[in-house]
């Protein structure tokens, strides 16, 4: 009953905390999509006379932002530049597929296993379109009510809340991010749980809340002890390990 009154409780509300994390409103910048989108990709925009002061203020911001969510978590190091930060991730010796911001230092690493064809194909990606994702830590004070919501699912299980991180799963198109439909096929994700985290005889899952209150337990579905991999479906959500 009190998750159920939860979940009621942050319909609607929940768009709002989960994308208040610092990182979402500066990498989410339309003054900056395009120069953005080229430089995470390698493709660095180059610069001329007319660049305004708006496009340097939000490199400015992408860059506080990045390391304010690096800092808040205490793990990894300050990035300098928009190059710094980094495209591609590995877990456990597997490297993602899908190239993007892997900025989630809470955890031992982040991918998504399954590949560009599929997920193109199952989404209905055109061409010039390519999947693209974010992964970045969860600030907790201000996503409080996906975190509360987080809280109350792992203890119906009896379980205990690990580290927490915000998966935005999308596709970028002329250097511009937008989201895909959480309504597609499964995307495979694996996450590397941190030694302080992991324990013996214990039971790990992820669970996952979506914008509108939906909440879900998504079950490990591999053998390594070191990690944990779930399917989950494009779009964003607020995502935690949970041992149980």
């Amino acid at each position: 009953m009190k998750l159920r009154f939860i979940q009621k409780m942050v319909a609607g509300a929940l768009t709002v905390a989960l994308v208040a994390a610092p990182s979402m409103s500066a990498l989410a910048s339309s003054d900056y999509g395009n120069d953005y989108g080229n430089s995470v990709s390698g493709n660095s925009s180059s610069s001329s006379g007319s660049s305004s002061s708006s496009n340097r203020t939000a490199k400015d911001e992408v860059l506080n932002a990045v390391n304010a969510a690096i800092a808040a978590d205490g793990n990894g190091s300050a990035v300098s530049s928009i190059a710094d930060i980094p495209t591609t991730s590995s877990v456990a010796g597997v490297t993602t597929t899908v190239q993007g911001v892997y900025l989630a230092t809470c955890v031992s690493g982040t991918a998504i296993t399954t590949s560009i064809a599929d997920i193109s194909g199952s989404y209905g990606l055109t061409a010039g379109e390519v999947p693209y994702a974010r992964f970045y830590n969860m600030d907790a004070k201000k996503s409080y009510l996906a975190k509360a919501v987080i809280d109350n699912a792992a203890a119906a299980v009896g379980g205990t809340v690990g580290p927490c991180f915000n998966i935005e799963i999308g596709k970028k198109a002329n250097g511009r991010f937008s989201l895909l439909s959480q309504e597609g096929g499964k995307i495979a994700v694996k996450v590397g749980i941190p030694k302080s985290f992991v324990q013996d005889g214990k039971t790990f899952a992820v669970v996952c809340v979506r914008p509108g209150g939906t909440v879900s337990i998504l079950q490990d579905t591999d053998t390594n002890p070191d990690t944990v991999t779930f399917e989950t479906t494009g779009g964003q959500g607020a995502y935690a390990i949970i041992k149980y």
